[in-house]
């Protein structure tokens, strides 16, 4: 038999199948940063540079857990470009919550994750509007629907308190919780 044609399975559909791992229990909630990053930014990392194909079967292949794993992944860039005053970090965490939109249990669950990427955005000197227009043309239209959605609000209708959440900690230990 010829190895020649043999296809080789589309690394993103590997790559996402691995947020589905029991290891992501809890993920929020770990020191950051922790080895399951490296995991997540593989994902997220696949989907940027694929071709469209590579990103429509990324999409295709969440499910409500990868898909919680990438909205975690997205609160936690928030406190990571907090740290690091990282842009990059940032639109990282962005698309990832794009990419969880549309595959969560409840669409609200993103909402709190908003809020925290809107408030580092502009702890580091940009927006959210800003960040989310330099990555549109990576992002699902669901999850750029949704951003969108999320900037048109009032902004007492996204802070942080309005979520339920906080900030703790300053400098490298400056986190979102």
């Amino acid at each position: 038999m010829s190895h020649r044609h043999v296809k080789k399975p589309d690394r993103a559909a590997v790559s996402s199948s691995r947020l589905r791992d029991k290891r992501f229990n809890g993920y929020l909630r770990v020191e950051i940063p922790h080895p399951l990053d490296a995991d997540v930014e593989a994902v997220v990392t696949a989907y940027i540079a694929g071709p469209a194909s590579t990103r429509e079967a990324l999409i295709d292949g969440l499910d409500r857990r990868a898909a919680a794993v990438l909205s975690a992944y997205g609160q936690r860039m928030a406190s990571v470009a907090v740290r690091t005053r990282s842009v990059d970090a940032l639109r990282r965490g962005i698309i990832a919550i794009a990419l969880a939109e549309g595959h969560l249990d409840d669409p609200r669950d993103n909402l709190f994750v908003l809020a925290a990427a809107n408030d580092s955005a502009t702890l580091i000197g940009t927006s959210l509007a800003r960040v989310t227009d330099d990555a549109k043309g990576l992002l699902p239209p669901v999850g750029l629907a949704a951003l969108q959605a999320f900037e048109q609000r009032h902004e007492s209708d996204k802070s942080l308190k309005a979520m339920g959440i906080r900030t703790s900690g300053d400098g490298q230990g400056f986190l979102y919780v």
